[in-house]
């Protein structure tokens, strides 16, 4: 198949496999001489309600951030996207813990405040879609426990804004500043789930969750630690139903596995 795309694609050349995935392959590439990364999506079906077009069009949108990959070309009958690649070290390799978390907290705080009035994907669209493959009783029940908190966070919470929504250190690049790859499951969500996401995946102390939320802005006195809390919950549901929906398609990892089965006792489901 690459060589149909260096076929297909003018200025394309050095096309090298980075990653087969469930639904999306990612190369390196050179492409009009710019080092760069091609994603070739295979989304005749569908569960996670993928988007490349959506996702392109909003790193155009959101480009001059300077948070993101830039955005070089897409062909939507091919289903393939090329960005620029990033140059730097997941966040997970570096060991000043205190200063990632201050530029984390910024960028995140910027994203946050970004306007994105033409963008009208909203992370509840993406929970109805992984619903519809839940289909045995008890997940039945796991999507109804997470979609009930959700809305009961967007009551309490409200102020959607664009969020990644998949802020795992394998996401997170530092060169010169901080950058965020993988936009494919961005969407309008409560601010507090990219904060959540983060302070759980970087396994953040009660130190580190302080000094991490006062550089987003909100200091100690201010945090609403309940809302904090519900929202760590439904990042779990949120990972747990992922799972459940990538094992009905693969085998999944012995890593896998096993998170699922830590989700479902923290759950009790």
């Amino acid at each position: 198949m690459s060589n149909e795309f260096l076929r297909s694609i003018d200025g394309l050349e050095s096309l090298s496999i980075i990653k087969e995935g469930l639904y999306k392959d990612t190369y390196r590439c050179l492409y009009k001489r710019r080092r760069a990364i091609l994603s070739h999506y295979r989304i005749d079906h569908n569960p996670f309600n993928l988007d490349p077009k959506r996702e392109f069009n909003l790193l155009n949108s959101i480009e001059d951030m300077n948070l993101t990959p830039g955005p070089l070309f897409y062909d939507d009958e091919l289903k393939i996207s090329i960005v620029t690649e990033i140059e730097g070290d997941h966040i997970s390799q570096l060991k000043d813990r205190q200063s990632l978390f201050s530029d984390l907290a910024k960028k995140l705080k910027a994203l946050h405040s970004y306007p994105v009035d033409d963008f009208d994907q909203t992370f509840r669209n993406s929970l109805m879609a992984y619903g519809r493959q839940m289909e045995k009783e008890d997940e039945k029940n796991i999507f109804t426990e997470a979609i009930d908190l959700h809305d009961a966070l967007i009551d309490e919470a409200g102020n959607n804004c664009l969020c990644h929504n998949d802020l795992h250190p394998e996401n997170i690049l530092v060169g010169e500043q901080i950058k965020f790859i993988d936009w494919e499951y961005a969407s309008l969500n409560i601010p507090f789930f990219d904060l959540a996401y983060a302070i759980d995946h970087f396994e953040m102390t009660e130190d580190e969750i302080l000094y991490f939320m006062s550089k987003y802005g909100i200091e100690a006195q201010d945090i609403d630690f309940e809302i904090l809390q519900q929202t760590q919950k439904l990042t779990k549901y949120v990972s747990l139903i992922w799972l459940l929906i990538l094992n009905k398609c693969y085998t999944i990892k012995s890593s896998e596995a096993k998170l699922m089965t830590s989700l479902k006792k923290q759950l009790n489901v």
